[in-house]
């Protein structure tokens, strides 16, 4: 079971998901090897101040590639996503991602199992330093990228996650694939942002490269702060990759789940046709409220008798913040995609720094 605190925000299955049939069964004695990474990256060392790093629930930005699943956790992955293809879809141009499948914990037992599973979420407790629980959001845990039918593409164009943690996990061999790697930039997500918003191309001295030794290997990150890709395959070669985020239960620091709405004209606007995001404006709303009742819980445990005014005001109107601000987001509606970036960008320097 996850984390006591999150475990009721998660939603049953809603309709029209399905389960598929014919999967195996998650069983983390027999699909886990979880191996400690043997390098890591801080915010610092990726440029970030101290402004923006005391806003963070952790120091560390990036880790070398873990393994995660064993020989036989591979094999049993492998199976899932064979019965997962149907539901797989190819994004239009203009997309970032291109070959791609959310609302996963809905369609797979197998997947929701090993996103949900307390082994891993302690495991990456202990990398961050941080207590996790996995996203409240539930189409953030076990997005899966798939390789794209137009090569040309990147298999994910460049970009920081609308989420503070989590992991990418190669579901093939890196080996088997001429390109479709995995990259993240030697600097801080404005930086990145920046050079590629200019149509210039990210110095090859800038970018890092992780070897995954295999299939069940995983960078565990701040993908919130790290800016990276995965780039274009040379040749057509079975490449996937499963995502899975989490939310820090250290509520002291800013949040950093970003959401937003688009309409159909531009990038993302076509996928208000489907379920996962139908169901967006509902799973931002709860992610809301389970972080309002832990920070009003914070106050009711730590706001002394003896309080001022002005303590108990500010302590309520922090406690309230995030509330305040996803009703702002929500009652903007959906706007154009470059709108809702400025607005991503205008929240992050008002939280994040």
């Amino acid at each position: 079971m996850p984390h006591p605190s999150v475990a009721d925000v998660f939603p049953d299955q809603p309709e029209p998901y399905r389960w598929i049939e014919g999967e195996p069964e998650f069983d983390p004695v027999r699909h886990l090897q979880l191996e400690r990474p043997e390098r890591s990256r801080t915010l610092a060392d990726l440029g970030y101040d101290d402004r923006f790093i005391d806003g963070q629930a952790s120091e560390i930005a990036m880790f070398s590639p873990a393994r995660v699943l064993s020989d036989e956790g591979v094999a049993a992955l492998r199976d899932t996503i064979g019965l997962l293809r149907p539901h797989v879809r190819q994004a239009p141009d203009g997309h970032r991602a291109t070959g791609f499948l959310r609302g996963t914990v809905f369609l797979s037992k197998f997947v929701r199992d090993l996103c949900r599973c307390d082994e891993v979420t302690d495991f990456a407790s202990d990398l961050f330093g941080t207590p996790l629980a996995p996203h409240t959001m539930v189409y953030q845990q076990g997005h899966m990228n798939f390789a794209p039918e137009d090569l040309a593409k990147p298999v994910d164009a460049w970009h920081h996650d609308f989420v503070g943690f989590d992991y990418v996990l190669m579901c093939h061999d890196p080996a088997d694939c001429d390109g479709g790697d995995f990259q993240y930039f030697l600097g801080t997500r404005e930086e990145g942002h920046a050079i590629v918003s200019r149509g210039e191309a990210i110095p090859d001295d800038r970018i890092a490269t992780p070897r995954f030794p295999g299939a069940g290997h995983a960078c565990f990150m701040q993908g919130s702060a790290v800016y990276h890709r995965a780039t274009p395959l040379r040749r057509r070669a079975e490449r996937v990759s499963l995502v899975n985020a989490y939310v820090s239960l250290d509520v002291t620091r800013p949040d950093p789940t970003r959401t937003f709405f688009v309409t159909p004209e531009g990038p993302y606007g076509w996928i208000e046709d489907h379920p996962e995001t139908r169901h967006a404006y509902a799973e931002f709303a709860r992610h809301t409220a389970w972080l309002g009742r832990e920070k009003l819980s914070r106050l009711l445990a730590d706001l002394t008798l003896d309080a001022d005014r002005e303590t108990a005001t500010a302590a309520l109107r922090e406690a309230a913040s995030d509330i305040e601000r996803a009703i702002r987001t929500l009652e903007i509606g959906p706007r154009h995609f470059t709108e809702m970036e400025e607005l991503r960008r205008r929240q992050d320097e008002e939280l994040l720094g």
